[in-house]
């Protein structure tokens, strides 16, 4: 799919699928496809200074409806945290509604609002036998009762002492809980990703949002700037997206490596694991205006480590034709 986003005379058009991954440092118009994507699938009403995003956004051409995912917006472990939360508008919180409304709840909650009708005809018969007011408990109580309920880990701490990566299993589990119960069209937004996972968490975490997102209707948008936060491979190369000074959206695998083996400067047969790992380092920098390092920067950086007594070595000694093709401000 594309997805276009109008900025004012400008328009954004980016691939979008399942996963997307928005990489790249041109963090205002990170910002402004997110919080097109977001307020577009929200039940929010616009703003008066957000007229501009009003319908500013085309999915193939043509506008969504704002129905058509239900959005969720994370951008720091605490938002994950209030995920898995009690309270009504959580994700838990749904849940545990619809495990309520279900046949194997009813006779238990049943016993227990016949008790607890008791209890409070009890304390009105002590306390308000001659007066004109009593205690009134509803079923609608119950459930108000259920949803005072902490989370806690099991040791009784604070959730939020769980480092990240559990938190994250979590959430894994309690979004495919809820798209086993309520299946619905959603939207997962991960903002600035780098703020608080790991290059490894991140990677992994993916793999496992792609494998909820195969079979289901959840799709995934994540957003990255810093090197070696990508996530590859041929199935999800072409929703990658990066967003520097120009908006490059990537190709299939076959053709970057087919572009590869026709204009690198040495003989090379380039395979599908050598474009990866390369795109781990680069990617961050398509599109981006004088984003080679500069030769003094080089040699400051290794002045610097030298000082620190960190060894600067080449990882592969570039070739005279590599550099030539640095030099170069026309190779292709």
């Amino acid at each position: 799919m594309k997805l276009s986003v109008a900025n004012y005379n400008d328009n954004i058009e980016i691939n979008f699928d399942v996963i997307t991954q928005l990489c790249g440092q041109n963090l205002p118009i990170k910002n402004t496809i997110v919080d097109s994507i977001c307020k577009h699938f929200s039940n929010d009403k616009y703003k008066e200074y957000e007229e501009r995003l009003i319908d500013n956004i085309l999915i193939d051409g043509e506008v969504p409806g704002r129905k058509q995912w239900e959005c969720c917006r994370i951008s720091n472990k605490d938002d994950i945290l209030a995920t898995i939360q009690m309270n009504k508008g959580s994700i838990l919180g749904k849940c545990i509604k619809e495990s309520i409304n279900g046949f194997d709840c009813q006779n238990d909650l049943l016993e227990i609002d016949n008790i607890l009708l008791r209890i409070f005809d009890r304390f009105n018969k002590v306390m308000f036998s001659q007066q004109p007011i009593e205690l009134q408990y509803t079923q609608e109580d119950l459930f108000s009762m259920i949803q005072q309920t902490s989370v806690r880990t099991k040791d009784g701490e604070d959730i939020h002492v769980l480092p990240v990566e559990d938190v994250l299993k979590v959430f894994i589990e309690i979004v495919t809980m809820q798209q086993r119960m309520i299946p619905e069209k959603r939207l997962y937004v991960f903002e600035n990703v780098d703020h608080y996972m790991n290059e490894a968490c991140y990677v992994n975490f993916v793999k496992e949002c792609e494998k909820i997102a195969k079979l289901s209707n959840i799709w995934f948008i994540f957003t990255t700037s810093l090197k070696g936060y990508i996530y590859i491979s041929s199935d999800n190369i072409e929703s990658i997206n990066v967003i520097n000074d120009v908006v490059y959206s990537m190709p299939a695998m076959e053709h970057i490596i087919d572009f590869a083996n026709k204009y690198y400067p040495i003989s090379r047969i380039w395979n599908q694991d050598d474009v990866i790992q390369i795109l781990k380092i680069a990617i961050h920098d398509i599109g981006k205006r004088e984003a080679l390092l500069q030769s003094d920067e080089l040699v400051f950086l290794k002045l610097m480590n030298d000082t620190l007594d960190l060894k600067t070595y080449w990882e592969k000694r570039p070739s005279t034709p590599e550099i030539q093709c640095l030099l170069d401000p026309n190779m292709l």
